[in-house]
């Protein structure tokens, strides 16, 4: 066998003789092979095969690190995870307490109104402009806007009352006062809260002499509903305030006429 089998040929086969991956013809040819040379034997004994698959245990401190590494993990994501609950349960919490309380007892105010603002009049918005979505109605004497609260506010909202003609409201939703009526104007306007209000915003538009020349003057202010008593009255001049009292009294019918027709309007909210 020795003279018909080169040894290279032996070697080439040793090492699927050693890993045990030949044929049992091979395996025999190989063996007879080696116990006839003695160089192929020498050869087979220094080749070795490395043992796979074996690894060291690891020690008792690599395995508490180990397990130390995936229980925080673990309590990170559960962390993670709980937080962003409260986080979902809060937004959706804040959210229908604005639907519950601000918006829908408002949006129940403009029943029987039209949107009117806001509306594109092709020209370009001014940056940061806040757009007031704004429902109107009218009746024979008055005007009734209802301005509504922007997402999430709960503080902003209103229902305005005045005389027909003496209010403007822009594309963004903001009113203005009609300054070009030589007659005093007047407009009532009621801040929606949690519960009726009590206070009344009243704007003054009016004539009045300074230096010597006429001009248009504007006072927003707040009264009780009997419009008695002035709220904030200590942030006005003594000279203001008196004038305000006496505009008052000059026009307590007109002010109640007001009242009485918001009232009508959105007496539920309005004492």
């Amino acid at each position: 066998m020795k003279n018909t089998i080169d040894c290279n040929v032996i070697v080439d086969l040793l090492p699927l003789y050693k890993e045990e991956i030949c044929s049992e013809e091979t395996k025999i040819l190989v063996e007879e092979h080696l116990a006839e040379c003695a160089d192929c034997r020498r050869l087979s004994e220094q080749v070795t095969i490395p043992e796979v698959g074996k690894k060291e245990a690891p020690t008792e401190t690599e395995t508490f690190k180990k397990v130390g590494k995936k229980l925080k993990k673990s309590r990170f994501t559960k962390f993670l995870s709980v937080l962003m609950c409260i986080c979902i349960v809060l937004f959706a919490g804040v959210n229908a307490a604005w639907y519950i309380l601000k918006y829908r007892p408002m949006k129940k105010l403009c029943e029987g109104m039209e949107k009117i603002a806001p509306y594109d009049d092709g020209s370009k918005d001014l940056p940061r402009v806040n757009k007031v979505t704004v429902y109107s109605s009218e009746d024979d004497k008055y005007r009734y806007l209802v301005g509504m609260p922007h997402y999430l506010n709960f503080s902003m909202g209103y229902m305005l009352v005045a005389p027909k003609g003496a209010v403007s409201v822009d594309s963004n939703g903001m009113r203005g006062i009609d300054g070009r009526s030589e007659e005093p104007i007047l407009c009532m306007s009621f801040c929606h809260n949690l519960s009726p209000s009590d206070r009344v915003e009243v704007t003054a538009s009016f004539d009045e002499t300074y230096d010597g020349q006429k001009t248009k003057g504007m006072f927003i202010f707040f009264t009780d509903f009997d419009f008695k008593a002035l709220k904030e009255a200590q942030y006005l001049d003594p000279e203001d305030t008196a004038k305000l009292r006496d505009f008052i009294e000059k026009h307590r019918d007109e002010l109640n006429d007001m009242k009485k027709a918001a009232q009508n309007k959105w007496g539920d909210y309005i004492k």
